[in-house]
């Protein structure tokens, strides 16, 4: 399975037991690395490391050592953190506390942990002492072997989201929750056993072996944590309405107009806000709004047309997300592009990981078929499709939808919310209420702006002859030249909000523009109010006055 592409491991109490990472162990890390990074992540001193374990971090693509503080990679070594201060050690030297110092932190027995407390309340220091079993180190406030994880991700071009992390004691809880999946040998101390995502049956090395050649590595079963769902609405008794950040596949679907778009937008924006890459390849333009959250970008294919691994270079230096607008493209070159984009994207994701999502709007247009050779790769863990036409898509990729998210209602006013159901897989469906996106959603933004509608569909402003408006572009000109009789008409009558939602299903304008007209009525008739009482005021003063 191409989604975890870099393991951690702790070193004492995980991989090693009393100073030695078995062979069998080491044979299977190397197999392992041919296909994923491997990081090894250690509360150990760099020159105790290599004197205990020499040659071991030739095994890992990147050491992380003193507890975060201290990275190693091909390049060289690199500092996460500045060295503890230095007159720490002469102050618990003059309280008999024998300390190690390596090029960051201090190494002390555990039960000087306290004293340690005492003497960097003393002194001042902005440090922290932290535990590992019978051991104690000191560290500068905010090292931690998390961090120092997400630094050698960071340096090797890979995501938090594609990491399992292993452990044993307390000061692996922040490695654990740094990765998609945290793990915990069998022989973990509690306190992390119960906060771990996964435990292990066996301990150490022997519990490492379990994992590497176990069905989650290997693509025969997913886990994502709970702690990295996300919420998308509230079921009717209450409950969120929560959603997988990684490992799913994902089919949204209702009649046109139900509010799909809105509904995946809602999606993108919830998976982005936790940090995972998507990419969505957007046919009609809905989802430019996305643009508007941090670390997004938006390629407009009419401006330029990028090569599909163009598209990719974008997001890879910093596993960021992206809207690919191909709106103002004709209609076969769209289709050409989305059916390219899978098996780029796939290859993508095999050597890095991410995007994390992929969304296809508009999914039945491409024909991908049982033998299209996008078929199997479109089907992959990590993709929402997008149609009201679920029974175009390829069966393979039918048979792999893990959740199916149905648009069931439209809301009840401009104020109102959309509804749908949601059910996974051998579940029965059940109704929920979705939340508010946060971004604009632009519903076919090129087709209503510029595209002529049907006569049927059209607006036509009181008082005038002729065709009615075509188009938002057109409704936009007439609205900027028609005379204040016909404005004040529809404002009364709420005919802008109606006709935007109606015909175009644009909920957030529909709601703007809703606001518009009330206020504008409510503001006519404070007016009208205001005229009737300078009126008797006036007849008051000129003849019933005295």
């Amino acid at each position: 399975m191409w989604y975890f592409r870099a393991l951690a491991f702790d070193l004492d109490g995980t991989l090693a037991s009393v100073d030695r990472v078995p062979g069998e162990v080491l044979t299977e890390l190397d197999a392992v690395r041919e296909e994923r990074a491997l990081i090894l992540v250690t509360g150990r001193r760099n020159d105790e490391l290599d004197e205990a374990f020499p040659g071991l971090a030739a095994h890992f693509d990147a050491v992380v050592t003193e507890n975060g503080s201290v990275l190693r990679t091909a390049v060289g070594d690199r500092l996460i953190d500045r060295p503890v201060d230095p007159d720490l050690d002469k102050a618990l030297a003059d309280r008999g506390v024998q300390v190690q110092r390596g090029r960051v932190l201090l190494a002390l027995d555990g039960s000087d942990a306290a004293t340690a407390v005492e003497v960097i309340a003393g002194l001042g220091l902005d440090h922290q002492v932290v535990h590992n079993r019978g051991s104690a180190m000191v560290l500068p406030a905010g090292a931690t072997k998390g961090r120092g994880l997400l630094y050698a991700l960071d340096q090797l071009g890979l995501s938090p989201h594609n990491t399992i992390a292993v452990g044993d004691a307390e000061n692996d809880f922040s490695l654990l929750q740094a990765a998609e999946v945290g793990v915990a040998v069998a022989n973990a101390v509690p306190s992390l056993a119960d906060r771990a995502d996964l435990v292990l049956d066996h301990p150490d090395g022997a519990g490492v072996l379990e994992l590497v050649r176990g069905p989650l590595l290997a693509g025969h079963s997913r886990l994502c944590p709970d702690r990295h769902w996300v919420t998308v609405g509230q079921f009717d008794d209450g409950e969120p309405a929560r959603l997988p950040g990684s490992q799913y596949s994902v089919l949204v679907s209702g009649e046109t107009g139900a509010g799909k778009s809105y509904l995946a937008g809602l999606l993108a924006e919830q998976w982005i806000e936790a940090g995972y890459s998507v990419v969505v390849v957007d046919p009609e333009g809905d989802h430019t709004g996305l643009a508007e959250r941090p670390g997004v970008h938006l390629v407009d294919a009419s401006v330029h047309l990028p090569s599909a691994s163009d598209v990719m270079a974008v997001i890879r230096p910093s596993r960021a997300s992206l809207v690919l607008d191909l709106s103002g493209l004709d209609p076969e070159t769209k289709i050409r592009y989305q059916e390219r984009m899978p098996e780029v994207i796939s290859a993508e994701r095999a050597r890095h990981g991410f995007p994390h999502w992929v969304i296809y709007e508009e999914a039945h247009q491409p024909d991908w078929n049982d033998t299209h050779p996008a078929a199997a790769t479109v089907a992959e863990p990590g993709t929402c499709v997008v149609t009201w036409r679920p029974e175009a898509l390829p069966p393979e990729l039918r048979r792999n939808i893990s959740l199916t998210l149905t648009l069931t209602g439209r809301p009840l006013g401009p104020r109102g919310r959309l509804r749908a159901t949601l059910q996974e897989a051998g579940s029965p469906a059940r109704a929920f209420e979705l939340d508010q996106r946060r971004s604009t959603h632009v519903r076919h933004r090129h087709k209503y702006a510029a595209m002529p509608l049907p006569p049927s569909r059209r607006f036509y402003f009181h008082g005038e002859e002729g065709a009615g408006a075509a188009s938002l572009e057109e409704f936009s000109l007439r609205l900027r030249h028609c005379d204040l009789a016909a404005l004040e008409y529809h404002l009364a009558r709420s005919d802008f909000s109606r006709w935007v939602l109606d015909t175009l299903a644009d909920q957030e304008l529909g709601r703007e523009l809703a606001d518009i007209e009330h206020d504008a009525s409510a503001n006519r008739a404070a007016a009208l109010e205001r005229a009737r009482h300078r009126s008797l005021e006036a007849i008051q003063r000129r003849y019933l006055a005295g």
